[in-house]
Order: structure tokens, then C-alpha cells, then sequence
């Protein structure tokens, strides 16, 4: 099956793997080998490992993870700017992330950017 007849509803996956964390600090940086799906400045999707990414849990349990990568492909000689309705896929997609305390969340609420060096951040935010 190809990745555009999966489901009704895809998603970009950002989420980390590591060690357990103290759920009490405020945030938690995870360093390579850290994996996160990106978008491309050309709009291909990416799995790097090449990434830091940043996860924090407020104390009413809304989560904010950011991932942040370099080398990513774009030849558009600018910086482009995805989100749930603008993006090589189609409206509506969702960012999948895994908080510690809640586990798997989809949300709507993200946004990514890749510098017209390759540079990218993804940032997904719930609820």
C-alpha cells in the first residue's frame, strides 16, 4: 500500500527514544541518536537522526516537543514554512508525539520551517 492510502489521515512523526527522563524537570533535551520525520524545503519526506530534540510537559499536562535538524534538502533558495493545512500532503494533517505521561497524542496544533540552508525545526504543541 502507498504511503498516500494509509489511513484517512496521516501524520508527521516526531518522537523521541531514549532513556527514561525525570517527568519532574521542566524539559528535556535529547541529543543524537534522536529520530524525527521532517518535511524537506522541496517537500520530501525526511527520518533523521540527525536531530535534537526538545521535550517539555507543563504542569497541566500540555506538551511542547520541538525537533531541530540541519542538512536538510531545499533548493527553493528560501525558507518554507509548513503547518496542518500548508504542507506536501494535504490539509488536516496531524503531528504524532509521545509525551511521558500521556503517551501517544496527534495534534493539529504545528508548524515547521526549513531555512534555505537546510536548517529545520519542527515544533508540535498539544492539546
Amino acid at each position: 500500500m502507498a504511503p498516500s492510502e494509509v489511513g484517512a489521515k496521516k501524520l508527521v512523526l516526531a518522537f523521541s527514544a531514549g532513556p527514561a527522563y525525570d517527568l519532574t524537570a521542566p524539559a528535556v533535551v535529547i541529543h543524537p541518536p534522536a529520530l524525527c520525520g521532517f518535511f524537506d524545503g522541496d517537500g520530501g519526506l525526511v527520518l533523521t537522526t540527525n536531530t535534537q530534540i526538545v521535550d517539555a510537559v507543563n504542569a497541566n499536562g500540555n506538551g511542547h516537543l520541538r525537533c531541530q535538524a540541519k542538512g536538510l534538502a531545499n533548493s527553493q533558495g528560501r525558507a518554507v514554512k509548513y503547518d496542518t493545512d500548508n504542507n506536501p500532503f494535504f490539509p488536516g494533517l496531524l503531528c504524532g508525539i509521545v509525551l511521558p505521561v500521556t503517551g501517544p497524542t496527534l495534534t493539529a496544533n504545528w508548524n515547521e520551517t526549513v531555512s534555505a540552508s537546510g536548517n529545520a525545526t519542527l515544533q508540535c504543541h498539544t492539546p
